[in-house]
Formats: C-alpha cells, sequence, structure tokens
C-alpha cells in the first residue's frame, strides 16, 4: 500500500468511526426523549392506553392517588407503600397489573416479585401479567423487546429479553437468598398476603406477620421498593398494623367515605328490603329509595360511585351483613377476640315483638354525645328500659345524629308515649344545660309532672358499660326486633369496647341505673 492509499483508508475509518459517534449520540438522544416522555405519562393515562379493556370506568378517589404515588415510585428507592381499600376495588388492576407491565415493560425494576396469600393465587396475578406481554398488540408495537420471552417462561418466573425478571411467591414460602444474575427483588407488590382463615386464628395471623418482617422484606435491599395491598380482615392484620409501622406511607379507602344525612328513611329502607322475599317486595323497597332518592342521597360521598352507587352499596350492606360490610368495604373489620362480650350473647332469645302488659316500672335516659369527648358523628341516644314483673329488662332505642332542638322535640314526644316513671339526661360538662331546656319544653306543653333528672357520671364510660355484662349472660335483658335503632344499639354492644360508636350503650347504662335506684 503507498502512502495515498494508507491515508485515504485513513480517511475512510475516521469518517466512519464519526459516523458511528453520531449515530450512537442520535440514538442516545431519541432513548432520553423517549424515557422522559415515558416518565411524564400518568399511570391512569399508560393504562387506559395499552390496557382499555381494564380502565373502562373513569378512576376513583382510590385510583387517582394510587397512580400518584406509584408514577413516581421507581425514582424514590427504598418506598414502602400500604394501600387498605375496598373489596372490588381495582387495587390489583391498578398496581399487581398495570404498574407491573409498565416497570417490566420499560425496564424500570429489573427484578419484580408478586407476592400473594398462596402462591397459586400469585402465579394468576403472574398470569394477566403474561397474557398481555404476549396478547397486547398496542404493548408489542410500543414495547417489541419486553413482549418476548427471553429465557424463562413458566407458571411461577419468566424472563423477558429485555433482561426483566417476574416471579410469583405465596406467604410462609422459602424465598432466602434468591437472586436474579446481581439483582436482589427491585420491587416486591404484595397483593393480599393474608386471607380469610386469618379473621379466626391469631397464630395464622402472628405466623404471616413473622414472615412478611422477617423472611419476605430482608429478601431485597435498602433500595428495594414495596407495595402492600389489602383488605381490612382483622383488627390485627398486617395492613392494619403497617398504618401506623414507621417507615410505612399508608393510606386507607372507604366505599362509603361520608354516609347519607337521612338515618330515618335509610332505616325505613332496611326494614322493606329485609322482608323482602321476592321481586315485588323488592322493587317496593326501590320504589321508597326513588320516591325519597334525593332526601336519601343528601350528603353521602362515595369512593367510586360510577361503579358503585349508593344504593348497590346499601343493598350489599343489607345482603352480606353489617360486620361483613365493614370489614370488605369500610375498612373498620370487627376483631372478635376484642370484643367484650361473645357472640352467642347475642342470640335469637335476645328479642321481643311487642311490650309485655306487666311492666312494674319504665326509665328513658339519654346520652347527648355533646360533650368535649365526643367524637364527630356521634349518635344523640334515647333508651328506653321496661321492667317486667320477672326481672325481664325490656329495652328500645332512638339513636340519630340531631341538633339540640331536635334533641328536645324527640325527648318529649318519647317521653309523651312510654310514659317514664323518670328521665334522666346525662349532665357532664356543658350538658347540664339541657336540663333547662327539657323543662321548658315539657311546661311549654303542660306537662307538670315530669321532671327531668341530671345524671352526673363519675366512673370511666368503659366500666360503666361494662355493668350490661352480667345482664346479657344472664338473658335478662330483650331489645325490640322491628326498631332499626335498637338494632344500631345492639351492635354497639357487640362492637364494644372497639367499635366506632357507643352512645347506646351508654344511654342503656344510665337507664338501668335509674331503674335499679327507684327499684329500691
Amino acid at each position: 500500500m503507498n502512502n495515498s492509499e494508507a491515508k485515504r483508508t485513513t480517511l475512510t475509518h475516521a469518517t466512519t468511526q464519526r459516523w458511528w459517534s453520531r449515530l450512537a449520540r442520535g440514538l442516545e438522544t431519541a432513548l432520553r426523549r423517549r424515557t422522559s416522555a415515558s416518565e411524564s405519562v400518568d399511570l391512569l393515562h399508560w393504562g387506559r392506553q395499552y390496557l382499555p379493556t381494564h380502565f373502562v370506568a373513569p378512576p376513583s378517589g382510590m385510583h387517582r392517588w394510587l397512580a400518584g404515588e406509584l408514577n413516581t415510585l421507581h425514582a424514590r428507592r427504598g418506598t414502602k407503600l400500604n394501600v387498605i381499600g375496598p373489596r372490588g376495588g381495582a387495587k390489583s388492576t391498578i398496581a399487581t397489573l398495570a404498574y407491573v407491565l409498565r416497570m417490566a415493560c420499560e425496564a424500570r425494576e429489573p427484578y419484580v416479585w408478586i407476592v400473594s396469600d398462596t402462591r397459586q393465587q400469585a402465579q394468576i396475578h403472574l398470569e394477566n401479567v403474561k397474557a398481555e406481554l404476549s396478547g397486547n398488540p398496542r404493548l408489542a408495537a410500543r414495547y417489541p423487546l419486553a413482549c418476548r420471552p427471553g429465557g424463562r417462561w413458566q407458571a411461577a418466573a419468566v424472563e423477558l429479553a429485555n433482561g426483566v425478571a417476574l416471579e410469583a411467591y405465596g406467604t410462609g414460602q422459602r424465598i432466602r437468598g434468591r437472586r436474579r444474575n446481581e439483582h436482589r427483588p427491585t420491587l416486591i407488590v404484595c397483593d393480599d398476603i393474608q386471607n380469610d382463615g386469618h379473621m379466626s386464628s391469631g397464630l395464622q395471623r402472628a405466623s404471616s406477620r413473622d414472615w412478611f418482617h422477617g423472611t419476605l422484606l430482608k429478601a431485597g435491599t435498602p433500595n428495594t421498593n414495596v407495595v402492600n395491598l389489602a383488605t381490612a380482615l382483622h383488627r390485627d392484620a398486617l395492613a392494619m398494623q403497617l398504618q401506623t409501622t414507621p417507615g410505612w406511607h399508608s393510606r386507607l379507602f372507604r366505599a362509603i367515605e361520608r354516609w347519607p344525612r337521612r338515618d330515618d328513611l335509610w332505616q325505613h329502607w332496611q326494614q322493606l328490603y329485609d322482608k323482602a322475599t321476592d321481586q315485588a317486595a323488592t322493587d317496593t323497597a326501590r320504589e321508597f329509595y326513588e320516591r325519597h332518592r334525593e332526601q336519601m342521597e343528601a350528603g353521602a360521598e362515595l369512593l367510586w360511585p360510577e361503579v358503585e352507587d349508593l344504593y348497590t352499596l346499601m343493598t350489599m350492606r343489607c345482603e352480606s351483613g353489617r360486620t361483613a360490610f365493614e370489614r370488605e368495604k369500610q375498612g373498620a373489620p370487627i376483631d372478635p377476640d376484642g370484643c367484650e362480650w361473645p357472640e352467642e350473647y347475642f342470640g335469637e332469645h335476645l328479642w321481643f315483638d311487642t311490650w309485655p302488659d306487666d311492666v312494674r316500672l319504665r326509665t328513658i335516659a339519654l346520652d347527648p354525645s355533646k360533650g368535649t369527648d365526643a367524637r364527630r358523628g356521634d349518635y344523640s341516644a334515647y333508651a328506653m328500659l321496661a321492667i317486667g314483673s320477672d326481672g325481664t329488662l325490656y329495652v328500645e332505642a332512638d339513636l340519630a345524629r340531631r341538633g339540640t332542638p331536635q334533641m328536645v322535640t324527640d325527648g318529649v314526644a318519647l317521653c309523651e308515649r312510654f310514659r317514664p316513671a323518670v328521665f334522666g339526661v346525662e349532665a357532664n360538662q356543658w350538658q347540664e344545660l339541657l336540663e333547662a331546656e327539657f323543662v321548658a319544653e315539657f311546661r311549654r306543653q303542660g306537662r307538670w309532672d315530669i321532671q327531668p333528672a341530671a345524671i352526673t357520671n363519675t366512673t370511666n364510660k368503659q366500666v360503666r358499660i361494662r355493668r350490661l355484662g352480667p345482664y346479657l349472660s344472664r338473658r335478662r335483658l330483650r331489645f325490640k326486633r322491628d326498631s332499626p335503632s335498637t338494632r344500631l344499639l345492639v351492635d354497639q354492644l357487640r362492637d364494644f369496647p372497639g367499635g366506632t360508636h357507643d352512645d347506646g350503650p351508654d344511654a342503656l347504662e344510665m337507664a338501668l341505673r335509674l331503674a335499679e335506684e327507684l327499684w329500691r
């Protein structure tokens, strides 16, 4: 080769090198732009674009919040997210399907675990991801490298051509020391890792909790992101405890965020619905709702009204029972182990239909729930108590959220109907002012024979309510069957001391105390 040829070869090589350098820079710039554009796309928008059959209905408040957290989760390493939401609320669609798919397709999480209460259930979640990777043309067009196998393609583990691996595990499974090349799991998505069996077994709850903290979380690194999705199965469930565990970011969502104001109309509707044994009776309840729809929906706030409207949720509450509804939809599970009295105290023997003729004594007590320690949304509770000749105690209640004028009006009307020997009003804190209000209303109606008795409580409320236990255990208490407020009182007794409200039991204890004092 002469000098001229050598020079031309050198120039050609240099030109080629410059061309490849420009091409590499161009590809790098395009990749950065594509990545940046992808990062700016909200997860809900991404889901509607690539998973349209799963994102048909408008998103709920939970979906928007969860998507907002997940949008930047991959950039916040070591984040632990805990979400408690209603069963059937599509938590899995957002996190276990859409988010896992996106992270896998965009290769942001190289090693992903999906964990559920059984290995089979976790594999079902993984199968849903695999179905989209192998059969979704929109994903294949946008992420061709991710949508084809790169190695294993099994029930519990898959490897994609872009280098991402996904695996499925069940609670309690041996997972220590598992790696994928140099990676420990970078993202762990837990989807209902406890099941219904944990409601009745403290041993199962403790075992799954120990495995979660002692094995699962230690399988990752300090940079591993963890997302826990759950329904509130039990007050001692793992997800409920994570709400107060340091290092966890938690949020609880309820199907009914705020209850409708007209308790009385819904109680009447429930009576109609509970008696429905055929379609005609069911239609009667629906017709009542339609006639009073505006009033019955006033004040209600729902999590996902486009999918679960108020009527659907209220019928669900009737059919499944209050306890199941509170657990599955409201994130308020009842803990049988934490309740004061066993369920057998609340059997069919508890109810009566008509007041006995041989009543020896009648009392009424009011818990106004207006003191400084009252919680927002508490009921004002009237308890009407009658003692039969055999010592059996018959109870009817009137519980409602009402202001002072309505409370006074209702109390006077109840006294007119029930004719108690004494009417007691709790006088703690500023409530002593109520006595004067009642006296004025009784005098206005010409009732000089009733003088309200102010009840000053000096003993802790829980201690006082526990005095009802012997009467329940000896089956001396009976409650009016056809009264929705009385059924609410019984529900509060069931939940005590961990229930949301205890106004009814408090009023009942005061009515019983008045009766005992008069009897003596």
